[in-house]
């Protein structure tokens, strides 16, 4: 209702004062899966919205009839924001062929690894992918690889070899997440230090760093002394952060 929408409109405006974000420095971003969690996150101040639907995963993707709803809001509301969208997993691209035409608005497309660790055909099926997408949208959008903390339990490549595949494949940038709550939030998984150094190493390679990962309002405030380019956090989440 209204109350629930203004509680999560004040919440996303108090994770952005209370983990000190600089946002020259550090942008939030925030996952929305619906047209109303958009309004909320906009209204609380985000920097660049999310298209994602945690039901179908970490990176789950959203189908198509929400994709045409969110896109039909941003376009109705005049949102200037920068727009990214998970696209899950290589390995359920690989398995199901499918292709969802990418409106070109979308600026970041988000791309994990899972179950991806044993295959020697990874990186030529995702240069695929790539140019699949790209031709069917007609567009050039800026790929994120996506590194989970919990890579081992994931059956992923390590952050070191996502890092090293997002140079070569021309990666706008890197995320590093978590596969499921279940394995635990970010900093359980990966101290600031090890962070501190994949930061350091990404922005030395010209990519943009983004972390999340099931984060709280602590963990904001030591993710955002690494300086990050970007934090993401997702809009269902606001209300349950204090």
């Amino acid at each position: 209702g209204c109350e629930q929408h203004k509680k999560a409109i004040i919440a996303v405006s108090q994770i952005r004062k209370e983990a000190a974000l600089n946002p020259h420095q550090t942008q939030l971003l925030v996952s929305v899966r619906n047209c109303e969690e958009i309004a909320r996150a906009i209204a609380g101040g985000c920097d660049i919205l999310d298209f994602k639907d945690p039901a179908r995963g970490a990176l789950g993707q959203i189908d198509e009839t929400t994709l045409r709803a969110v896109m039909e809001y941003c376009q109705q509301y005049s949102v200037t924001l920068p727009l990214s969208m998970a696209l899950g997993e290589l390995c359920e691209w690989r398995r199901e062929q499918k292709c969802l035409k990418i409106p070109p608005e979308i600026t970041y497309l988000k791309m994990g690894f899972s179950d991806s660790s044993g295959s020697k055909y990874w990186s030529s099926d995702w240069q695929n992918l790539i140019q699949r997408i790209e031709e069917s949208s007609g567009h050039q959008h800026q790929w994120i690889a996506v590194a989970y903390a919990d890579w081992k339990q994931a059956d992923s490549l390590s952050p070191d070899e996502v890092l090293e595949a997002a140079c070569e494949n021309r990666c706008a940038g890197l995320l590093i997440d978590t596969f499921s709550k279940q394995n635990g939030r970010l900093l359980d998984l990966l101290s600031p230090d090890t962070l501190g150094e994949i930061i350091e190493r990404a922005k030395s390679s010209q990519l943009k760093i983004a972390l999340a990962g099931s984060l709280r309002i602590q963990d904001l405030e030591i993710l955002s002394d690494l300086t990050p380019d970007i934090i993401g956090i997702r809009g269902a989440a606001c209300l349950s952060f204090r």
